[in-house]
């Protein structure tokens, strides 16, 4: 299934890219995530298929994300999809992206989110974002039924969190090797609260013109700020991307 996935991911951006010329740009990305959690009964990996689709200063991405060993019975775990435009203001480069993001974490519950974030890489050796969301969670409609819990009653929301992440790269960014640490509450299916941040080291390499291959280990913790804050998980993260014509 998870090949067949990427292999419609593929078709369709070849597909687009065709019907709308030099000006489009195309890239497809895999991972896998392996690790353990306070919470995952034990070690857990995830696969991971995205793709993105650019014209001139607008792009379209979209991405699913599959349990392959997991305490959750679900196997398609999430779904995202993102649309971004890069616009400039006084010599300031930067980039708006509107999100959406499906987060299945469990048989009975899920989680929504959708909201803005702003980014630059300005700077050389700095990622910055910004941004807000609005969380849902919900109950689905069989846990609804089975313990007789009205839909009205069903969803829980956060209005207005905050996101961000901060990136620092020894190296300048297109460099064709870097190493990159950052501080964020986000990744592609799950946002914290902006109290409990990830650290995440990061490890790029250039193989060929257009392949990238990254190695990253991300380390979770419960909360900071908070002397009883402590280690929640960690997992390692391990892909490629493949950017169409380059």
């Amino acid at each position: 299934m998870h090949r067949n996935t990427l292999k419609y991911l593929a078709s369709i951006i070849f597909m687009l890219a065709a019907w709308t010329g030099a000006n489009a740009q195309a890239a497809l990305q895999t991972y896998l995530d392996i690790g353990k959690s306070q919470v995952s009964e034990g070690v857990f990996i995830k696969n991971v298929h995205r793709g993105n689709y650019k014209v001139d200063r607008f792009c379209f991405e979209a991405g699913m994300q599959f349990d392959l060993l997991s305490s959750n019975p679900n196997v398609l775990t999430g779904f995202d999809l993102i649309g971004s435009g890069e616009f400039l203001m006084k010599e300031f480069p930067f980039e708006v992206s509107l999100f959406f993001m499906l987060n299945r974490f469990s048989d009975l519950d899920y989680g929504t989110d959708w909201g803005i974030r702003i980014e630059t890489r300005k700077f050389e050796h700095f990622f910055l974002v910004l941004g807000t969301n609005f969380k849902t969670y919900a109950i689905n409609a069989t846990a609804r039924e089975d313990f007789g819990i009205k839909r009205s009653e069903s969803k829980l929301r956060e209005n207005f969190n905050l996101i961000y992440i901060l990136t620092v790269y020894a190296k300048p960014y297109q460099n064709h090797w870097n190493i990159g640490l950052s501080c964020t509450n986000v990744d592609y299916y799950v946002i914290n609260q902006s109290t409990n941040p990830v650290f995440h080291l990061q490890l790029r390499y250039t193989l060929l013109s257009g392949i990238t291959l990254y190695l990253d280990s991300w380390l979770q913790q419960a909360g900071i700020f908070n002397i009883y804050a402590g280690h929640f998980g960690y997992f390692f993260r391990t892909g490629v991307v493949w950017e169409i014509g380059k």
